[in-house]
């Protein structure tokens, strides 16, 4: 959710092969969606066959236009003003995995799209009324999908989640639940203090939150009911006096920070490892 960065649902797929790219598992996520939201998606989002199921169920959509897909403004259907118009698209071949029933009955064979030009991309959407959405507002709206990113980080980075430690597929989907549980956690946090001072949500640091709710998880746990309300009152408080400046236009290079170290991979357990180590050094 873009207001408040809380997760609504999740889907988990395979490490890999089939079924495993991001559109396939956004289609396992439509039924979290209701009618006249508003979904942001980067390049990768920007499918004919997608867009058309979002729009079946009344969801709008604002993507950055695919790399594949050639766009001029010079030869739209219709002008909305500078950088700005609508176009039709026609509907592509039917690809080898969606059934030929329902490329025909549910597949529209003609979609109107609109296209803006912001500084550094062209935007796709299905918004098309000029008056009510103007071509900034849009702009305005695709560059906070950078949120999507910082969140991930989030989860990732400041919650440890980046390695998993559960060797069964069970277990594994349980300790992303868990990890997803509690990041919810944080974000309520951080919302009941943003409705608390006035703020917005996104205005509160997440790490500030996160490291104020371990340091008083102990004595949320003992302290006694009376005691409770003041408590959390106070938690609040910390919470909301951390603040995030206003950073437009974010942009981060894909690189990773720290290097891996010139040593193998280990393969075994610790106790197998220095066993083998042993039988080789033996057998040298």
């Amino acid at each position: 959710m873009l207001g408040s960065g809380a997760l609504l649902g999740s889907a988990v797929a395979p490490f890999q092969g089939k079924g495993t790219g991001e559109t396939t598992l956004l289609r396992e996520l439509l039924s979290f969606f209701k009618d006249s939201d508003i979904l942001l998606g980067d390049a990768i989002f920007e499918n004919y066959f997608l867009i058309a199921l979002l729009q079946s169920g009344g969801v709008d959509v604002v993507f950055e236009k695919n790399g594949a897909r050639h766009l001029d403004f010079r030869k739209c259907d219709q002008k909305l003003g500078k950088k700005d118009g609508l176009i039709r698209l026609k509907r592509p071949p039917r690809p080898g995995w969606m059934s030929k029933e329902y490329y025909e009955q549910w597949v529209p064979e003609e979609m109107t799209l609109r296209i803006v030009k912001s500084k550094k991309r062209i935007i796709v959407t299905t918004l098309l009324d000029a008056d009510k959405y103007p071509r900034n507002e849009i702009a305005c709206l695709y560059q906070k999908r950078w949120h999507v990113e910082l969140d991930f980080r989030a989860i990732k980075s400041l919650m440890h989640m980046d390695i998993l430690r559960c060797k069964t597929p069970e277990m594994v989907r349980k300790e992303i639940d868990v990890h997803l549980l509690v990041y919810n956690l944080i974000r309520a946090l951080m919302a009941q203090s943003a409705v608390e001072l006035k703020n917005k949500p996104r205005e509160i640091s997440f790490k500030a939150a996160q490291e104020t709710l371990q340091a008083f998880h102990v004595l949320l746990i003992q302290t006694e009911a009376e005691v409770l309300v003041s408590l959390v009152e106070h938690m609040l408080m910390i919470t909301g006096e951390h603040r995030v400046g206003n950073r437009p236009g974010r942009h981060e290079p894909r690189a990773v920070k720290r290097r891996p170290k010139p040593y193998k991979r280990l393969q075994h357990s610790r106790v197998q490892a220095r066993r083998l180590s042993e039988y080789q050094r033996e057998k040298a």
